[in-house]
Parts: C-alpha cells; sequence; structure tokens
C-alpha cells in the first residue's frame, strides 16, 4: 500500500534532498532530531521501509515487522539505504492510516546492530565523546552500564580507553553504547585537548647564585 502511495508521485516536491550510504543518512538523521524539522522516506532496494517525522518524533511504516526486526533489518541494509526528504503533506498523505512508532528507540536498536561505523570509529580513536543529555530511558532499558556511561560522558568527554579504565567496560561495549548514541543527535565528538607546553625553566645565572651565597653569608654573621 505504502509503494503504490510513493508511485503514485505524492511525494516528489521539486528541489528535496536526497541521499545515500550509511554515513550520509546518519548526517541527515542527526540533523533533523537534533533540529527538530524535516520529514523523510528510507527505500531499501525500491521498497519504502520507514516513514520519518523529525518534529513528532515518530516513524510510520507499513512493515509488518515488530519494530526490533524493523530496526535489524535497517541495520543489515544501511549503506544501501536511500533517504528522500518530503514535505509535511506529502508524509501526512503517505502515512494516513499506517502504524505509528516512536523514533528513538528505533533509532538506537538500530544504531547499536549496524555495522557500519568504521568511518566512527576511526574517529574514536582520536576524540573524545561527549554526552549532551540523557538518552530517553526507554532505549536503555535494564542496560546498567549504559547508565554508567551516561553518568561519566555526561560530567565529562572521554575517549573509548578512558572509559575502559575508569568503569571496567569492553571497549567493544563502550563503542556498542556511542554508535547509537551518535546517531540519535544525544552525543558530538572532541578532539583530544591538545597537551600544555612544558615550560622550561632558565637555570640560575652565576651571578645570582653568588648573590645569594653572599646574602646568606651575610645572615649568618649578623646573627652570631
Amino acid at each position: 500500500m505504502l509503494d503504490e502511495r510513493v508511485r503514485d508521485g505524492v511525494m516528489h516536491d521539486a528541489g528535496m534532498l536526497v541521499v545515500s550510504g550509511a554515513k550520509a543518512i546518519t548526517r541527515a538523521i542527526r540533523a533533523g532530531v537534533r533540529q527538530k524539522q524535516g520529514h523523510v522516506l528510507l527505500q531499501c532496494g525500491g521498497e519504502t521501509r520507514l516513514l520519518i517525522d523529525f518534529e513528532k518524533d515518530v516513524v510510520a511504516t507499513a512493515s509488518p515487522l515488530v519494530p526490533a526486526a524493523l530496526a535489524e533489518a535497517l541495520a543489515a541494509n544501511f549503506d544501501q539505504l536511500r533517504m528522500q526528504a518530503i514535505s509535511e503533506f506529502a508524509f501526512e498523505r503517505l502515512s494516513r492510516g499506517l502504524p505509528a512508532h516512536p523514533l528513538r528507540p528505533l533509532l538506537w536498536q538500530w544504531g547499536q546492530q549496524a555495522r557500519g561505523w568504521q568511518d566512527l570509529d576511526a574517529k574514536l580513536c582520536e576524540a573524545k565523546v561527549r554526552l549532551l543529555r540523557w538518552p530517553d530511558f526507554r532505549v536503555l532499558g535494564r542496560q546498567h552500564d549504559s547508565f554508567r556511561l551516561c553518568s561519566l560522558l555526561l560530567k565529562r568527554p572521554s575517549s573509548v580507553d578512558e572509559c575502559v579504565q575508569m568503569l571496567d567496560v569492553p571497549a567493544e561495549q563502550v563503542r556498542s553504547f556511542v554508535h547509537p548514541a551518535f546517531l540519535c543527535g544525544y552525543a558530538n565528538l572532541e578532539p583530544f585537548a591538545p597537551s600544555a607546553p612544558v615550560v622550561q625553566q632558565a637555570p640560575a645565572r652565576a651571578e645570582s647564585t653568588l648573590l645569594a651565597r653572599m646574602w646568606r653569608g651575610m645572615r649568618r654573621l649578623g646573627g652570631a
């Protein structure tokens, strides 16, 4: 039903942005959730998988899959996805009568299961992670270590290695938290702060050393 609506040309607004591939779609999703504006549709292999309303933080889909299974399907095809921006009018027409689901829990599950994070992982080797706000508690569930990571990264930006050392959790677990937090717009990367330059103290001049010895000698004579 949804693909029939799409083929009818409801969403073909002139000049609307189209992006594809995991990296470009991640940028577009982060911009949408943080600015809370825009509507898009996601396709894979010509089939429309998802409609996203960033303003209301909801998704609509005709897929029979439950959200967890849908997130898994999106993660498995992350690099083959195609995203097209659509107008609010087109979103309303396309989503009419379709079930709606919260956006953030779906994005979080998608980010945790996706395998297209090579570029992000490379950046994590030379950056710290800053958490901008607490994630939706629905996405954390009973993940105790995720709560600990949230508490740490809200207080101070930290690298993956620092998280491992301070919380005694595996590096892979830290990355599996950062991936969805980054996709959902909860986290930013910050470059390592440059080390403070070491200031070398100039050696004392011979004259000042001699004067110091003379002054000490005079004080001893005066106290005798």
